[in-house]
C-alpha cells in the first residue's frame, strides 16, 4: 500500500513539473516583430541617427524640386526587426507636440506601413510649399508606438524628427557629419561636439560657398588628415580645421565689406540672429 502511495505521489510530481515547464515555454511569433527607426547599424544607407540624443533625423528642402511643384513627398524610414511578411503591416505613431512646429496646412501624413515582403518601410509625408519657409524651417516630431501589427522594438530607436524648409537642407544629423560643422563654426561646443544646436542654413551655405563644395556635398569627420577638396576622400580631416575656418573667415569678411559692415548672421539654432563666427586658431566665442 505504501509503495502504491509513493508511486502515485511520484506521478503527481512529474505531471506537475511537466505542466509548469509547458506554461513557461516562450513561442516566437514573427507577427510580433518590432518596429523602430534606423539606427547606428543602418548607417551605410540610412544616415540620420544621432546616438547623442537617440533620435533619427530627416532634413529636406523644397530646393530639391521644381519651383512649379507645390507638393513634395518625403518618406521617413522605419524598419522592422524579425522576418518580413506577405502582407503590409501598419506602423502606429504619435506626433510629439513639444517638438512639432509645423502647422496642419504645411503637411499631411499619407500612410505609415512596412510593405509586404520588406523589412524597411516608411511614414509618408506630403509637404506643401509655404513662403514662410523661405527664411525659416519647421519640423514634426514622431514617436513610434505599438499597433495591432507591430510593437515598438526599442526605446532607443523610437523617436524621429522631420525638418524642412525652402532653404538649403541640413546634412545628416549624425555625429560624424555634425563634427565637420562644429570644426569650422565657432560655438561653445568643442570642435568634436556632436550636437547640432548651433546649426543654421546660413552658416552651412557660407561654408559650402567659402570652400567651393557642391551644394549637396558634406563630408564626414575624420581624426586623420583627409582633405575632401582633393576628390580622393569624402572625409574632412582634423588637420584641415584651421585652414577651412580661415577660408570661411575671408568669405565672411568679404560679405561684411559688401554689405556696409553688416555681418552674415545665423538664421536658425541657438545663435539665431547672431554673427556667424569661424573657428580659427585662437578665436574666442562671443555670445
Amino acid at each position: 500500500m505504501k509503495n502504491i502511495i509513493k508511486y502515485l505521489l511520484l506521478v503527481l510530481i512529474v505531471l506537475s513539473v511537466a505542466g509548469c515547464q509547458k506554461d513557461n515555454i516562450m513561442v516566437f511569433d514573427i507577427n510580433d516583430g518590432g518596429v523602430l527607426f534606423p539606427g547606428a547599424g543602418d548607417g551605410m544607407t540610412y544616415k540620420g541617427y544621432n546616438s547623442a540624443d537617440k533620435v533619427y533625423y530627416v532634413n529636406e528642402s523644397f530646393l530639391n524640386i521644381p519651383l512649379t511643384q507645390e507638393k513634395y513627398i518625403v518618406d521617413f524610414p522605419v524598419r522592422v526587426s524579425g522576418d518580413s511578411l506577405k502582407r503590409d503591416r501598419v506602423v502606429a505613431f504619435d506626433i510629439d507636440p513639444e517638438i512639432t512646429t509645423a502647422i496642419p496646412s504645411q503637411y499631411k501624413i499619407v500612410d505609415a506601413i512596412i510593405p509586404a515582403g520588406k523589412q524597411y518601410g516608411r511614414i509618408r509625408f506630403e509637404l506643401t510649399r509655404d513662403p514662410v519657409l523661405n527664411s525659416a524651417s519647421v519640423k514634426v516630431g514622431i514617436i513610434l508606438k505599438d499597433s495591432e501589427d507591430l510593437k515598438v522594438g526599442s526605446n532607443e530607436y523610437k523617436k524621429g524628427i522631420l525638418t524642412w524648409s525652402n532653404m538649403l537642407a541640413m546634412f545628416p544629423n549624425s555625429a560624424s557629419y555634425v563634427r565637420t560643422y562644429n570644426c569650422i563654426i565657432l560655438s561653445p561646443f568643442t570642435k568634436l561636439g556632436t550636437s547640432s544646436a548651433y546649426y543654421s542654413p546660413n552658416a552651412h551655405k557660407a561654408i559650402i560657398d567659402a570652400l567651393g563644395w557642391p551644394i549637396n556635398f558634406w563630408p564626414t569627420f575624420s581624426s586623420g588628415f583627409a582633405d575632401p577638396s582633393t576628390g580622393t576622400s569624402p572625409m574632412f580631416g582634423a588637420y584641415y580645421t584651421d585652414l577651412y575656418a580661415q577660408k570661411l573667415k575671408t568669405y565672411l569678411d568679404e560679405y561684411a565689406a559688401a554689405n556696409g559692415g553688416v555681418r552674415l548672421k545665423h538664421n536658425a539654432g541657438t545663435d539665431n540672429g547672431k554673427d556667424i563666427q569661424p573657428r580659427i586658431t585662437g578665436a574666442v566665442y562671443i555670445p
